[in-house]
């Protein structure tokens, strides 16, 4: 790999990991998209950005299993409960009656 090319991907990786990171800090309130919660079609792409960034850490030798994990448990889960969450007092009590992470382990830097 190239030095500008390194560069690249760090830039890249730190911008998806902050990004990532800003998604999950309201936990367990629910996933945010900008400043509104995320709606389903947004979970797939927060979903498609962090499976980019699951591939920048591979390149780039920066594990984060548990950061990725959890994420991906709320991207996944988050648009199920937005269509049933009539049934649910809260997203937290949604997550905790799935046995989901109740928050994002933070990233390791």
């Amino acid at each position: 790999m190239d030095t500008t090319t390194s560069k690249e991907l760090k830039a890249r990786y730190e911008k998806l990991l902050y990004d990532l990171e800003y998604v999950v800090h309201e936990l367990p309130a629910g996933v945010l998209f900008g400043a509104d919660g995320a709606s389903s079609k947004q979970c797939a792409e927060l979903m498609a950005d962090l499976n980019e960034f699951e591939k920048l850490c591979i390149e780039l030798e920066r594990p984060q299993a548990e950061f990725i994990e959890a994420c991906r448990w709320h991207f996944d889960h988050y648009p199920h409960f937005l269509g049933r969450r009539r049934h649910f007092a809260n997203y937290a009590q949604y997550i905790t009656g799935r046995g989901g992470p109740i928050d994002v382990p933070r990233a390791r830097r």
